[in-house]
């Protein structure tokens, strides 16, 4: 399956976890889960690494696609220092995998976010 991301029709949501943890997800119009983030004490700490989400989604030496134990495939966003700022559900192929890769350089910082921890 190829993803196909229309700018007006996926958003991220910032949510807190049960232990009062702020993480993010980037999702579709379907409310489907595209991109997973790392979770954070302060709210302000996941709007940051949202921007740099966007940013280091233009540059494609930033991605890593790896191959679980599963078989599944995945993809990992890093910064420029290798940290991991945000994870990929599996994939079936590592076609699949690259294939989303392109669909994610067209964030941009008009891509909607929605806050639900309010």
């Amino acid at each position: 399956m190829i993803h196909t991301i229309n700018k007006e029709k996926f958003y991220f949501e910032i949510n807190k976890n049960e232990d009062d943890f702020f993480y993010f997800q980037l999702k579709d119009e379907k409310s489907k889960i595209l991109l997973k983030s790392l979770i954070y004490t302060h709210k302000t700490d996941c709007q940051k690494w949202i921007k740099s989400v966007i940013r280091n989604s233009k540059n494609e030496e930033r991605f890593e696609v790896v191959q679980g134990p599963n078989e599944a495939w995945s993809i990992w966003l890093n910064t420029k220092n290798g940290l991991v700022l945000a994870i990929c559900p599996s994939f079936r192929t590592e076609k699949e995998a690259k294939n989303f890769i392109e669909d994610l350089k067209s964030l941009s910082l008009k891509t909607p976010v929605i806050d639900k921890t309010k």
